[in-house]
């Protein structure tokens, strides 16, 4: 494997010992997004959340303040980050009254509670794993233990993680079935980040549990350390998820006009993704040094978000080994159907509403999203057998497809990107997930595959 040299001791871990920060600030964000949903029609009255033929979706609990991120424990309960800075749990539908925990939080920007993540181990240890924008300048990641609910002994695993306190803090945190913890951080709105090996942000890492650097990451520090990065040149990599055998598809949201391009790439140790030379798909033998996305699209959608390898039983064989998606401004979820490693196929799955950001397969096999802008998590369950009867998830056959894929000539499309009203939002300022680029760096211009 080709290494890429190496990183400056800048990236070594942070001080354990630093206590949580405790500053907050409030922004006009939340009131932009508000405003921005409203006009949309986001807002006030939803429009219909629409999956193919045979599939439900209903509200699985409401009453969230932009609930930004889900996990779910092993003995089911969901965990639940709120972007402004508490954590609550989840059970049996219903959002329990006691707090599981508050972390102080800079919101500005595209700043909080970002990204949240269960222990593998959690029936032993109880941890839970965040990632919060802390200050204008600093990231952290802290574990907290569940203490019958609420969560005890908050210690920061890594701290110093870089930000700008505006665009592109990336945010996703996730453990891969190696046992690592992986975290990604965007460009902080700087581009020529995601190149330089002195700096985390444009990456994704991988650390130990414990907050040090795994002995087998690809990279080493001019002192002989290895690194915690583990791939690099993104854009806003503000998700990412694992299939069970270790696959890591990331998500990196596109930039502005013409030229962007949403992406998912299969990310290996060490690889390039290019970022600013290069956007979507590119001539290989023009940049050999960098690595082609699996999937580029443009017309349906604008921001890439969380996403989930399906490797459930709920649902239809055809559907198994599929990796859905989010795209937060068009408002919807898309599959991608792959043959082996090779992404066939990208196809609208679900239009839904609220501002759909995080995505998880829950543990009944029903695909589990949250909503920003309504407060509401919501799943997608396969409920349709042949004939015209409904059947419980617990009753249904382990397959019922049809072999060429479910429908979704009943799900409308989504505008074009750019077009009506969230084309003016976009030209007006920046959403969330840093829908618009804040400089113009050389870019490959290509078109989306067929």
């Amino acid at each position: 494997m080709k290494m890429l040299g190496q990183v400056c001791s800048s990236d070594e871990k942070g001080d354990e010992a630093e206590s949580l920060h405790v500053r907050m600030k409030t922004t006009p964000l939340i009131a932009f997004l508000i405003c921005s949903a409203s006009f949309l029609g986001v807002q006030g009255a939803f429009a219909e959340e629409t999956a193919p033929e045979g599939f439900e979706i209903a509200t699985l609990a409401e009453g969230l303040s932009e609930p930004i991120a889900i996990a779910q424990t092993p003995d089911g309960r969901f965990f639940i980050a709120e972007r402004g800075g508490a954590v609550r749990i989840i059970e049996n539908g219903v959002v329990q009254e006691s707090v599981f925990a508050t972390v102080e939080v800079y919101t500005s920007g595209e700043g909080g509670l970002l990204g949240l993540a269960i222990d593998p181990d959690f029936q032993s240890t109880g941890y839970v794993y965040l990632f919060a924008t802390v200050s204008p300048d600093e990231q952290q990641i802290i574990r907290l233990t569940d203490d019958d609910g609420l969560g005890a002994n908050p210690t920061v695993i890594r701290a110093n993680l870089p930000t700008t306190g505006t665009v592109h803090n990336g945010g996703g945190i996730r453990i891969g079935p190696d046992e690592k913890l992986y975290f990604s951080i965007g460009d902080n709105g700087r581009s020529e980040n995601s190149q330089q090996l002195t700096s985390l942000a444009g990456k994704l890492c991988r650390i130990n549990l414990d907050g040090t650097v795994p002995s087998d990451n690809p990279l080493t520090t001019p002192t002989g350390a290895t690194s915690a990065i583990y791939a690099m040149g993104f854009r806003n990599p503000f998700r990412f998820c694992f299939s069970p055998t270790g696959s890591l598809y990331v998500g990196d949201v596109g930039s502005s006009g013409d030229q962007r391009r949403e992406e998912i790439n299969l990310v290996e140790p060490a690889q390039n993704f290019g970022w600013p030379e290069v956007e979507g798909q590119f001539d290989e033998n023009e940049f050999p040094q960098y690595v082609n996305p699996i999937v580029v699209y443009h017309d349906e959608g604008s921001a890439i978000s969380g996403c989930s390898y399906y490797a459930g039983e709920q649902f239809p064989s055809e559907y198994r080994n599929n990796l859905f998606h989010i795209d937060f401004t068009s408002q919807t979820i898309y599959r991608v159907i792959f043959d082996a490693d090779v992404a066939m196929e990208h196809t609208l799955f679900a239009q839904l509403d609220g501002g759909p950001v995080d995505l998880m397969t829950a543990l009944d096999g029903s695909l589990i999203y949250t909503e920003l802008f309504t407060g509401r998590v919501q799943r997608i369950s396969f409920k349709f057998s042949s004939g015209n009867d409904e059947m419980s998830i617990d009753d249904q056959p382990v397959d019922s497809g049809t072999g060429d894929g479910q429908s979704t000539d009943s799900v409308p499309r989504p505008a074009l990107c750019g077009a009506g009203l969230f084309g003016a939002i976009i030209a007006i300022s920046p959403l969330f997930l840093g829908l618009r680029a804040n400089r113009t760096p050389k870019r490959v211009r290509c078109r989306r595959k067929a």
